[in-house]
């Protein structure tokens, strides 16, 4: 898939929408499954069962537990015994409230063969290849190094440059416990790496409460124009100049007026449009949004890929000379291309909202239990 700055991109999204009958359904449905037999994996159905039935428990237990602690209340027990029993229905609200979370995303998420049926076509009509997955995503390494990535309804254009559409589960291990993020993206294959800039998008706040990592506040770089009031830069210390290099005033306005909803994030050689919400979906308004976005970033790409690295050390010059004697005179400068800096390679990153509510849980928990043991009677 290619644009230009003067030309937009046909998508055909009928095949989402059309109605389709079932006998065309089974026919296709029969072979798939035969073709991605992961379709059919009775682990995802029993992972969405085991969510809801720990999902209904949870409310069961807190209630249980308020019942007792006004029991203990109202037989005239000390305050301190009642801390670390209110600190433990604390935390067990909040994991019902993620465990209904997952529940709810995950069960939005399920396929079914009219499902497939529909993305498939849709995929044949704009040439793309479709996987329905579950698969690994390692291949998107500086994503798979932050956890266990897992893409499903992966689509991919027949073009030179390697591109990718797929909706993705990250578990990351956060205070000794597993927790999913969900959300869709796409992904675009650089030929050189470039400086980690990510531009968090001011719509949609909630993803300042996951418990990701979020950048140190003051590697944020502020731009010119309204352009902050859509976009969040950062970009690492002493790279500045090289962020304002890659996003040129033309750049950033594209991105104002077509890329909404995403974040857009560049890390070593890959382009990423990131979305909380599923990309690959059946609606067509979707599809439309995602190829505005990447058609508004597509012919910038060579620009980007023209960037060096000047912080990249001297290397001594190699003598050429017959004699004996001849030694190097002076450094030449390193062939950058292809390489960052070290300081440019990640930004630097502080605790999220999720994580430091969780350390604030845990060590309330942890003082209560101390107040209970040394204090009552």
């Amino acid at each position: 898939m290619h644009t230009t700055e003067y030309s937009t991109t046909s998508l055909h999204t009928a095949a989402l929408t059309d109605r389709v009958k079932r006998g065309d359904v089974r026919k296709f449905y029969r072979t798939f499954a035969t073709r991605y037999p992961s379709v059919r994996n009775p682990l995802m159905l029993m992972r969405r069962v085991c969510m809801f039935i720990g999902t209904g428990c949870v409310p069961i237990g807190a209630l249980a537990l308020a019942y007792g602690i006004t029991e203990v209340v109202s037989g005239g027990a000390p305050v301190a015994d009642v801390v670390a029993p209110v600190v433990v229905g604390a935390l067990l609200l909040s994991v019902g409230i993620m465990m209904a979370r997952f529940f709810v995303r995950t069960f939005k998420r399920r396929d079914t063969p009219k499902r497939h049926y529909r993305l498939a076509r849709f995929a044949t009509a704009n040439s793309l290849s479709y996987l329905p997955g579950p698969v690994s995503g390692k291949h998107l390494k500086p994503w798979a190094s932050r956890g266990v990535l897992t893409l499903t309804r992966v689509m991919r254009p027949a073009s030179e440059r390697t591109i990718e559409f797929a909706n993705y589960e990250l578990r990351v291990d956060t205070l000794g416990s597993s927790n999913a993020q969900f959300g869709g993206f796409c992904a675009v294959r650089l030929s050189t790496p470039l400086p980690h800039i990510l531009l968090r998008a001011q719509a949609g706040k909630a993803g300042k409460f996951a418990l990701a990592a979020l950048p140190d506040s003051a590697q944020r770089l502020s731009l010119e124009g309204d352009f902050n009031d859509h976009f969040t830069l950062y970009c690492p210390e002493e790279y500045e100049r090289d962020a304002l290099y890659l996003f040129t005033p033309d750049v950033m306005a594209r991105l104002i007026d077509r890329v909404r909803g995403f974040d857009v994030e560049i890390i070593d050689d890959w382009l990423l449009l990131v979305s909380s919400r599923d990309v690959v979906t059946l609606d067509p308004e979707s599809w439309q949004g995602l190829y505005d976005a990447v058609g508004a970033l597509s012919d910038k790409i060579g620009r980007w890929e023209r960037w060096r690295d000047d912080r990249l050390p001297a290397v001594p010059r190699v003598a050429t000379g017959t004699d004996a004697g001849a030694v190097a005179v002076g450094p030449k400068p390193a062939a950058s291309a292809g390489r960052v800096a070290r300081r440019g390679r990640r930004l630097r990153m502080r605790l999220g909202w999720g994580e430091a509510i969780g350390l604030i849980a845990l060590g309330s928990l942890l003082v209560g239990g101390v107040v209970s043991l040394f204090y009552s009677p």
